[in-house]
């Protein structure tokens, strides 16, 4: 058991610099991290973490290392669209990989294999504003975690106590994580998650690259239960609601993604645009298991992959990276945990595109409506404002349930703000069994608000409806 003071959460708004955060909750069981592998020192100094922290041009403070470029609502209307998905980016060419040793005053560090960055959040302890932990070889190793972020994400999982729940948070343009906590069931690493409408952030990307304008729309019926054959065929008698891809996408339209994608995509599209998403492949070098999409050849099945029904895994991880690499114009960082070693900054690792900047650009315009008209709405808003204030935020809901051995509900939302110039990319998944406690929207909005503004926990929304009726049930 790690020992370490619990800080307010209260003020959390100014910080000198963000650092990565690996949340251990106190009635979580004993982390099952991968082991990471030991590193290679060179000269004088080590640079450790989930990258190799390399760059030959040191980038100035913020910036971006550069990377290699490849060749309520209306009731009715949502309660029709409200969906979950899966699809691909844009068939084109494999994402590439930037990466080259770190320099550090008079050092350098080989990238081998990988650093202990988790192996050391283990064994870390908070001293003054940061934590600390020390190698084998007796370096002491700055940690990126936040303390009062981390304590604030603690508190949240200890107080709900989900059947389980994972949180990831990133900083975009570097890849310190600065967040990293789970509770129960829940693995920030591990791939245990159905995807479900998070995938429609491959699916629309895919769309995007292959012209499909964000305006142009879909008309559609049904859809609402289940996804079935003759959805997909255009009937003007009977599609009598239109839908564009931006506000499908902030609906979580399953039919219409699904009629899209078989419209304007083929199976070896939606493949090689989740391969480029860093599924079926692993992500980095990063110690981690990889996130499996099974894309259907044709039919119904691949319509329903591509809305987001498929068999796709997802570990929390992956999509903060995924929602990462959109804030920051289509380059994803490599996720690191180091900041510093022995007082030496530890630089940015590697870097690899994901899709054009024009494409990250479309898609951060299409979340921002899932927070400000979609399903995300709700649980940013709190007695009608919204509870960041002026700052947007961009991001995607995700549901699921499965009935096979015991009823587990699964809720996603990845996203990122400020969604013009993102200072933090967040992932929650949360798991509930028949009687839920909370959802992930709730969870990534907590983690925004405590890193950007800062302030108490708030109340999810559905706990004050419950806690409303139960007052007027006993009154």
């Amino acid at each position: 058991m790690i020992q370490r003071t619990d800080p307010s959460t209260a003020n959390f708004a100014a910080r000198p610099h963000p650092v990565t955060i690996l949340l251990k909750v106190t009635d979580i069981p004993p982390r099952r991290f991968p082991q990471l592998a030991s590193i290679a020192v060179v000269t004088a100094a080590v640079a450790f973490a989930f990258a190799a922290h390399a760059q030959h041009e040191m980038p100035g403070p913020g910036e971006t290392p550069p990377a290699l470029e490849p060749d309520d609502l209306n009731a009715s209307d949502i309660a029709e669209a409200v969906g979950e998905a899966q699809g691909e980016l844009d068939a084109g060419v494999a994402a590439e990989i930037s990466q080259v040793p770190a320099a550090a005053t008079n050092a350098v560090v080989q990238h081998v294999d990988h650093p202990q960055g988790l192996a050391l959040w283990k064994k870390a302890k908070l001293s003054g504003d940061a934590y600390y932990a020390r190698t084998p070889e007796f370096k002491q190793v700055r940690l990126t975690v936040e303390p009062k972020l981390q304590a604030s994400m603690e508190k949240l999982l200890r107080m709900y106590k989900p059947v389980g729940a994972a949180v990831v948070a990133l900083e975009p343009k570097t890849g310190k994580v600065i967040a990293l906590a789970e509770i129960g069931e829940g693995s920030v690493t591990k791939p245990a998650y159905p995807a479900a409408s998070v995938f429609k952030i491959v699916t629309g990307a895919a769309l995007l690259e292959k012209g499909i304008n964000p305006d142009d729309e879909t008309c559609y019926h049904g859809g609402l239960r289940r996804l079935v054959g003759k959805l997909l065929e255009d009937k003007p008698n009977l599609d009598r609601r239109c839908l564009s891809l931006s506000m499908a996408m902030a609906r979580s339209a399953n039919v219409v993604f699904a009629k899209m994608a078989v419209k304007h995509l083929d199976a070896e599209e939606l493949r090689k645009s989740a391969e480029r998403f860093l599924f079926n492949r692993p992500i980095f070098d990063q110690p981690m298991e990889q996130s499996r999409a099974e894309i259907p050849d044709e039919g119904l099945d691949f319509a329903k992959s591509a809305a987001g029904f498929g068999d796709v895994k997802l570990s929390p991880m992956h999509a903060a990276l995924i929602a990462a690499s959109v804030g920051n114009g289509g380059v994803a960082m490599e996720p690191s945990l180091i900041d510093a070693v022995d007082g030496v900054a530890a630089d940015p690792t590697g870097s690899m595109r994901l899709l054009n900047a024009e494409t990250a650009a479309a898609l951060r315009d299409m979340m921002k409506l899932t927070v400000s008209h979609g399903t995300a709405t709700a649980a940013f808003l709190y007695r009608r404002r919204m509870v960041l204030g002026d700052i947007e935020v961009a991001g995607k809901t995700g549901s699921m349930s499965t009935h096979k051995g015991p009823f587990k509900d699964y809720s996603w939302f990845v996203g990122f703000a400020p969604a013009d110039d993102p200072k933090i990319a967040v992932a929650a998944v949360v798991v509930n069994g028949l009687k839920w406690r909370v959802h992930a929207p709730y969870i990534a909005r907590e983690a925004l608000k405590a890193y950007l503004v800062g302030g108490p926990l708030g109340d999810p929304p559905v706990a004050r409806v419950k806690h409303y009726k139960r007052r007027k049930k006993h009154g």
